[in-house]
């Protein structure tokens, strides 16, 4: 019938990643190993009943954090917490710990968090000048009135200086008293403390501007209210940017940034020093374009001058650390003390297990692509994950596919994309005998097309990881098969899976462009077809390309890189403002890399038209139509169409009894992978 795929064992000379789990000294506590949670935004904080007011802490968030305390990480660091009003309301469903009122809700976390004996901090923040005032209608403080967002803060006067310092002292205690084990002051980012730090952001003429002394002295002054306010055996970290990358060469570079750190930790208040590189906005959450480790170069520095001050301060780096191989190697070149994941942990809460097992194929790996968590997070949505969909879930999804069911089923999964190898996998570790059938010679669907974009790469481990675990799970797979009624029907399933995917097209229409004349001109490709041919030979869609995308995801801009490469002339339009799919870190970065190669991007631009007289396009906003009578090729990325003939076949009216079907995935409907991927798990677990 077909091969059981098997997992191949662990390749000779596997890096060796010991390091990891080396005990990490923090002040007077040990973590039993050198990896961290990070403190990032999830939304999961238990909202207050007055939407857009602050929340609290409570069940779902300690579940959250929990599961990775389980999955082996030694030191979890939840928030970021607001130590003030006045710095509630950057985002919705944060949540404040100024007043005791807190504690329950933290207490919460630190019982969940020691179950599986990590230290639980908290992370601590004043974001400054960054806070709007959409919802409180209040102002924004800042050390010097620099616009940074929409509208200019105010500059902090010396009262409210001190009011801001009690604040974070009276947080710490509120911490401690719920059993906390220890707080991350936020000193990076753009946040408060930092703009403060920074002469980009502070232009203070006071005994807290000028010189770097008196830019440190409100951060000093934080410390030492909280090292005040704290048990002696209570951990005191500090995040602290390691270079702020500015282009023009302004702000701080990474060598006042040593000194900075260095000067924070000759004060003895310091017992982890957890390194971020950037600022405010863009560029905090790199996205699968960045280079792997673009921190640790900054980290090194810092904790070299803090090694030669005070040797005891552990230093911790982070960004786009996403394998044991890669974290290992930053600790055992003495980069840094400890590795800070988040992305990491939220796509596997077992890495950190299944890397001391000595099984990091297994881990299911964080590809970058940033949809699910930063995506949501500005969209004002709960984090979620793309390859993970118990990511926000936990109490509903977390461990389910560990669930047996009343009995064993033979179940036929059709389509080897991710929705099928999400259900195919799931529905075997649950027991059930699966078959999945593939029609062509190799597993992966349209992630393939994907990970063929410029830049992106890493998101053939959506598919790799899923291929793996079928195979650890003994699903029997069919390649080149087919899959017709006839042949499921020789495989007597009790339960078929459609995965069959969708056909990409030129016709479907959406609200941004309802109608195009012209599309059945053999000029004219659907996205897929364009970009089967530029991977044979970039030239062949010839010497002027038009690309009209009117989804706003991914595909027309790694087109238009791909075709500007090789000399084409690009034209890359669409009818909306940006590629609206893709999150904030990731459009800039994947359109700037179009423009740069040569393509011409045209927002707001639809095409009514394409004849032998040329292509109209019409710039919506000022209705200015043009022709280019020079296009040899138009490609048109629109909605694909679900590919349902094998489900409605299956599903036919007809005699004798039939298998259960369900359909998943594209050839439900047409949308983007994590529903995918939601449906082949929810398939997997419906059995």
């Amino acid at each position: 019938m077909g091969d059981i795929l098997t997992p191949d064992g662990p390749p000779l000379g596997e890096p060796d990643v010991t390091s990891l789990f080396e005990p990490l000294a923090l002040g007077r506590r040990t973590a039993a190993n050198r990896v961290i949670f990070g403190a990032h935004f999830t939304r999961y904080v238990d909202p207050s009943p007055v939407v857009g007011e602050p929340g609290t802490y409570g069940e779902r968030i300690a579940r959250y954090l929990e599961l990775r305390a389980a999955g082996g990480v030694g030191t979890i660091i939840a928030g970021q917490a607001a130590v003030h009003p006045s710095t509630a309301y950057q985002m919705t469903h944060n949540a404040g710990v100024w007043d005791r009122s807190c504690i329950p809700g933290l207490a919460v976390i630190a019982d969940a968090i020691h179950r599986h004996d990590a230290l639980a901090m908290i992370q601590l923040s004043h974001n400054g000048g960054v806070v709007p005032g959409d919802w409180s209608r209040g102002v924004a403080f800042a050390p010097s009135p620099i616009a940074q967002y929409n509208e200019p803060p105010v500059a902090i006067d010396r009262p409210m200086i001190d009011e801001l310092i009690a604040a974070f002292a009276q947080a710490a205690r509120n911490c401690a008293e719920a059993g906390i084990d220890g707080v991350e002051i936020h000193a990076a980012h753009g946040y408060l403390i930092h703009q403060f730090l920074t002469p980009k952001l502070n232009e203070r003429t006071d005994d807290y501007g000028g010189s770097l002394e008196n830019r440190m002295r409100f951060g000093a002054g934080v410390l030492e209210a909280v090292r005040s306010a704290v048990p002696e055996d209570f951990v005191v970290g500090l995040r602290l940017v390691g270079d702020e990358e500015q282009w023009d060469g302004s702000g701080l570079d990474s060598d006042r940034c040593a000194e900075i750190a260095a000067r924070f930790a000759e004060t003895g208040l310091v017992d982890l020093i957890n390194v971020s590189v950037g600022t405010s906005g863009i560029g905090m959450v790199r996205p699968m374009y960045a280079r792997k480790g673009l921190g640790v170069a900054a980290t090194a520095k810092i904790r070299a001058a803090v090694q030669d001050v005070a040797p005891a301060v552990a230093v911790a780096a982070v960004h786009r650390l996403t394998t044991p191989a890669e974290a290992a190697a930053v600790l055992d070149g003495g980069s840094a003390d400890a590795i800070c994941l988040v992305r990491a942990l939220i796509a596997d809460t077992e890495w950190v297990n299944k890397a001391r097992a000595g099984r990091p194929a297994e881990i299911r790996r964080c590809v970058g692509c940033n949809q699910g968590c930063y995506g949501n997070l500005v969209g004002g949505l709960p984090v979620t994950c793309v390859t993970d969909p118990a990511v926000g879930r936990e109490a509903e999804l977390a461990g389910a596919a560990s669930a047996r069911p009343p009995a064993s089923r033979r179940v036929v999964v059709v389509g080897g994309g991710p929705a099928g190898l999400e259900a195919a996998w799931v529905a075997a570790a649950r027991g059930h005998r699966v078959t999945l059938v593939e029609r062509s010679d190799e597993l992966g669907g349209k992630i393939l097309l994907a990970a063929s974009l410029p830049g992106r790469e890493e998101m053939i481990g959506l598919v790799d990881w899923r291929i793996g675990e079928c195979g650890r799970r003994g699903v029997e797979v069919l390649l080149g098969e087919r899959a017709d009624v006839e042949l499921i029907r020789s495989l007597a399933p009790d339960a078929v899976i459609v995965a069959t995917g969708a056909r990409a097209s030129v016709t479907a229409t959406s609200k941004w462009h309802p109608h195009i004349d012209g599309l059945d001109r053999p000029e004219v490709l659907d996205h897929e077809a364009a970009l089967g041919m530029v991977l044979g030979d970039p030239t062949s869609l010839g010497a002027h390309v038009l690309i009209l995308d009117v989804v706003g995801h991914i595909e027309g801009v790694g087109l238009a890189e791909i075709c500007a490469r090789a000399g084409s002339r690009v034209t890359l339009c669409a009818p909306m403002a940006s590629p609206m799919l893709l999150d904030p870190e990731t459009m800039p970065v994947a359109l700037g890399r179009a423009c740069r190669a040569g393509a011409t991007w045209r927002p707001f631009t639809i095409v009514p038209h394409i004849g032998d007289d040329g292509v109209m396009v019409l710039d919506a906003l000022a209705r200015r139509p043009e022709v280019l009578t020079d296009v040899d090729t138009v490609v048109i990325r629109t909605h694909g169409v679900a590919d349902r003939t094998l489900a409605d076949e299956l599903l036919a009216p007809g005699g004798g009894d039939r298998p259960e079907v369900i359909v998943i995935g594209d050839a439900l409907a047409a949308r983007l992978v994590d529903r995918a991927i939601n449906d082949g798990h929810r398939a997997g677990l419906a059995l």
